[in-house]
C-alpha cells in the first residue's frame, strides 16, 4: 500500500509531467492512449499495460480499437490533453484508472522524484512514437497488476494470438520485451516534436547529420554538437549549424565512436541524440556508412545493419530477396550483398547472369516495382553482387502473398498497424510532415 510520503512525492512529479506537457502544448494535438486489461480469478479487472502519448498537432492515427477476448481486452483511442491530465490525477488522488472503453479499475501507482523520467532518443522504441520523448513510468503496486496471459487468445470475429503479449504488440505497436514485461505497466510520455535526428552519414572525411522538423518547429532554434573519437583515443568536437535540415563536419579518418546531439538554442535542453560505435554488432538506427567501391570490403567488415544485408547466395526461397529489398524501400534504402555470409566472410556469387535473376525476382514479387541498381564488384578477387535499393516514394512496398516488411537494425520484420498507417498517410498527403 502507498504511504503518505509516496503520494505526496508522486504529486510533485506529476506536476512536473503536466508542466512539460504544457510547455510543449503548442506542438501537441490530442492524446493517443492504448490499454490492455485482464480479469483475475476474483472477477476484478486489473491493468496489464496502459500508456498516454500526446500526438503532434498535424498527426492523424487510426483509433477506436475494441478487441474483446472475454477476460482480456485491448482498446485504443484519442482524448484531449486536459482529459489525460484528469485521468492521471484520478490515479494519484482516487486510486482509480478510468480510460474510455475499459472498466474503471482500482490501482495504486507512484512516481519517484529521484528517477521521475527517462529520456528516449528518436527511432524505433518501446512505444509507437519515432520522435525523442521522456518516459514517466509509474511504479504500480503488485496487488493492482495483471499478468500477461500466455494462453491462446481467440474470438470468432478477431485475430488469433498465441499470448496476450503478442496481441498487445500487434494491436498497440509497442515492444517492451518478453511476456514478463507486460505486467501492470502505466506510462505517460512527453514527446519532443521540435526535431529528431533523421540520419547520420559517416565517411572517412566527413560526417553529415540530417534532422527532421515538424510543422511549428524551426531548425534556426536548434544547434548540433558532435563528438568523434578515433583509434588511439584521439578525439575532436564540433558545433553543427543546420541549413536545409543538414549540417556536416570534416573528420580526418573513420571514427572509432561518435556522438551527435541536438540542443535547443534557447535553453540548452537536449532534444535528441544518436551514438555510433565501430565494430558493434548493432549499428544504431539512422546511422549509415557511405563507402566508394574500393571501400566496400571495409563496409562489409562493419557487419549487417539498418542499411546493409548479407546473403551468401540467392536462396531457394527467392522471395527472401524481395522481402529484404522491400524492407529497405519501406525505410531509408540500403544494400544487399550477395556472396557474403552473415559472419562477414566473402564467398562470392557464382551464379550465371545474377543481374537477370535478381531483376526477375523483384519484378515477380514486389508491388509496386522498386527502384534498384544491381552491380557486380570484385572483392578479394571474388564476384559480389550489390543490390542498392533506394528509399521508396510509393510506400508501402509489399511482397506478393507475404505482406509488408520494414528494416529494423540488422533485421527485417512485418510492419505494424501503426507503421502501415504512417506510410498510407504520407502517401495520401504529399507534403505531410510525416512523409
Amino acid at each position: 500500500m502507498l504511504g503518505d510520503a509516496q503520494r505526496e512525492n508522486t504529486k510533485v512529479v506529476l506536476k512536473e509531467l503536466f508542466s512539460l506537457w504544457d510547455n510543449r502544448a503548442g506542438l501537441y494535438g490530442d492524446v493517443f492512449f492504448g490499454s490492455a486489461v485482464a480479469m483475475g480469478r476474483d472477477k476484478k479487472w486489473r491493468n496489464v499495460i496502459s500508456f498516454l502519448l500526446p500526438m503532434h498537432k498535424s498527426e492523424v492515427r487510426s483509433a477506436g480499437l475494441q478487441a474483446d477476448y472475454g477476460d482480456f481486452k485491448i482498446v485504443d483511442g484519442t482524448i484531449a490533453l486536459d482529459e489525460a491530465k484528469k485521468i492521471l490525477s484520478g490515479v494519484v488522488e482516487r486510486d482509480r484508472l478510468c480510460l474510455p472503453g475499459i472498466p474503471e479499475m482500482e490501482i495504486q501507482a507512484s512516481l519517484h522524484p529521484n528517477s521521475p523520467k527517462q529520456f528516449q532518443h528518436s527511432g524505433r522504441s518501446r512505444f509507437p512514437v519515432f520522435y525523442p520523448y521522456y518516459d514517466f513510468n509509474f511504479s504500480v503496486e503488485q496487488d493492482f497488476k495483471a499478468e500477461s496471459t500466455q494462453e491462446l487468445l481467440h474470438n470468432v470475429d478477431l485475430p488469433v494470438f498465441p499470448s496476450a503479449a503478442a496481441a498487445i504488440e500487434s494491436y498497440l505497436s509497442i515492444r517492451l520485451g518478453d511476456n514478463s514485461q507486460y505486467s501492470g505497466v502505466l506510462a505517460a510520455l512527453v514527446p519532443d516534436y521540435r526535431c529528431k535526428i533523421d540520419e547520420i552519414h559517416i565517411g572517412t572525411k566527413t560526417v553529415e547529420v540530417a534532422i527532421e522538423c515538424l510543422q511549428g518547429s524551426s531548425e534556426k532554434d536548434l544547434i548540433g554538437k558532435l563528438f568523434v573519437r578515433y583509434y588511439g583515443d584521439i578525439s575532436i568536437t564540433a558545433d553543427l549549424s543546420f541549413t536545409n535540415y543538414k549540417a556536416s563536419a570534416e573528420i580526418r579518418d573513420f571514427p572509432r565512436d561518435l556522438l551527435a546531439v541536438v540542443l535547443s538554442r534557447k535553453d540548452g535542453e537536449l532534444v535528441d541524440r544518436r551514438d555510433f560505435l565501430a565494430g558493434s554488432t548493432y549499428v544504431s538506427e539512422g546511422v549509415t556508412i557511405e563507402a566508394p567501391e574500393q571501400d566496400m570490403e571495409q563496409l562489409i567488415q562493419m557487419g549487417e545493419s539498418e542499411r546493409v544485408e548479407f546473403k551468401r547466395e540467392i536462396p531457394p526461397q527467392r522471395e527472401q530477396i524481395a522481402i529484404g529489398a522491400t524492407a529497405f524501400a519501406n525505410r531509408r534504402g540500403g544494400r544487399i550483398f550477395i556472396g557474403v555470409a552473415d559472419d562477414c566472410s566473402i564467398y562470392g556469387c557464382k551464379m550465371d547472369k545474377p543481374k537477370d535473376v535478381i531483376t526477375q525476382i523483384l519484378r515477380s514479387y514486389c508491388d509496386p516495382p522498386l527502384d534498384v541498381v544491381i552491380d557486380e564488384v570484385q572483392i578479394r578477387s571474388l564476384p559480389v553482387v550489390v543490390v542498392t535499393v533506394s528509399e521508396g516514394r510509393d510506400k508501402p512496398y509489399a511482397v506478393k502473398d507475404k505482406g509488408v516488411f520494414i528494416r529494423t537494425g540488422a533485421t527485417k520484420r512485418p510492419a505494424t498497424r501503426y507503421e502501415l498507417d504512417e506510410m498510407y498517410s504520407a502517401k495520401r498527403s504529399l507534403g505531410s510532415p510525416f512523409e
